[in-house]
């Protein structure tokens, strides 16, 4: 089978073969597609770690605030207060980062509750660190509905009897 001669014009990407104007348009996608994105997405605005709490505290652009507590984050238990206050925020706020200790969260990944990997996860959940949601308990009604509603069975029966 032959190859397909590609020009100036045109470049191949493994086996497609794309005109500089299909780039471009993709390009131009991808960048609309992105912007629109960050309209909508929360995104760190400011960072700090609160040493009396122990956690970093994340201002969102939404006009709310997420405080996760540094010891469920993967990569920071053992760092120094220092470190740990030197957090950085790069553009477009999208993630929070410590640079000296080479850790990265996402926004998106610490609103969902992604503290570290999935292995890091576990074992915070077999550590009890992280805790399941609680039921919400089934109604229990108190005695004096409970007589109420034997009453109102009774008073039934009989009528369909």
């Amino acid at each position: 089978m032959a190859k397909k001669p590609t020009s100036a014009k045109t470049v191949r990407w493994g086996q497609f073969v794309l005109t500089e104007a299909e780039i471009a348009r993709q390009i131009t996608e991808a960048t609309r597609r992105g912007a629109e994105e960050l309209l909508t997405e929360p995104l760190a605005t400011s960072a700090r770690f609160d040493r009396r709490s122990r956690c970093v505290v994340i201002e969102l652009n939404k006009g709310s605030t997420l405080c996760v507590p540094v010891d469920l984050l993967q990569g920071l238990t053992g760092a120094s207060l220092k470190d740990l206050s030197r957090i950085e925020i790069p553009n477009p706020g999208c993630e929070i980062e410590w640079p000296a200790l080479d850790q990265q969260f996402t926004i998106q990944g610490l609103l969902a509750g992604r503290f570290g990997t999935r292995r890091w996860m576990d074992d915070l959940g077999r550590n009890g660190q992280l805790t399941k949601p609680k039921s919400v308990p089934k109604f229990r009604p108190n005695q004096s509905t409970e007589k109420k509603i034997r009453r109102i069975r009774k008073t039934t029966a009989a009528a369909n009897a």
